[in-house]
């Protein structure tokens, strides 16, 4: 039974994982530059980014509280001294790496949400303004942004890759 529990909670994990790490790479490489050119028109063009990153935002919120909730509840199963004996656990490789993966994923989360708190909004506004030097210039900031979080995403896998001893 125990070993059924841990396959199950690994697959939600990973699954969750390839959905909110494939798709931000997909949104990023296919439908962002697909935009600019399917839809000139500026405000056209967010009208229809807001009105998916809307739908999208609900599968990604989905993805995130299931991977946090598992990825602890993994790190339970596995390793349960990283909760009871962390000074321990932290002393070992694989809890150092384990360590840098929470950062890494709380940083993740933080950008990823304070980007989209920030700035989500105030998209639409603009566009329906007509104040598209505005825009741009916010959207530079928040496509760096989006880049980062979409990079911090791959070295989160990186480093999940490394705790499951891909890589020694």
């Amino acid at each position: 039974m125990y070993d059924l529990l841990m396959i199950t909670v690994l697959f939600i994990h990973v699954i969750c994982a390839v959905f909110l790490v494939g798709s931000s790479i997909f949104v990023w490489v296919i439908v962002w530059p697909a935009s600019s050119i399917a839809m000139p028109d500026e405000k056209q063009r967010t009208r229809f980014m807001s009105l998916m990153g809307k739908r999208y935002a609900l599968w990604t919120n989905v993805s995130i509280i299931l991977l946090t909730v598992t990825g602890l509840l993994l790190v339970y199963l596995y390793r349960p001294s990283y909760f009871t004996d962390f000074s321990g656990t932290i002393a070992t490789q694989w809890g150092q790496v384990l360590t840098v993966k929470i950062v890494a994923v709380a940083l993740m989360y933080g950008i990823l949400y304070g980007n989209n708190l920030w700035h989500g909004k105030k998209f639409p506004k603009l566009a329906e303004e007509g104040k598209f030097d505005e825009l741009k210039r916010l959207r530079k900031i928040s496509h760096l942004l989006s880049f980062i979080t979409v990079g911090m995403m791959v070295v989160v896998v990186l480093v999940a890759e490394i705790l499951a001893g891909v890589f020694f």
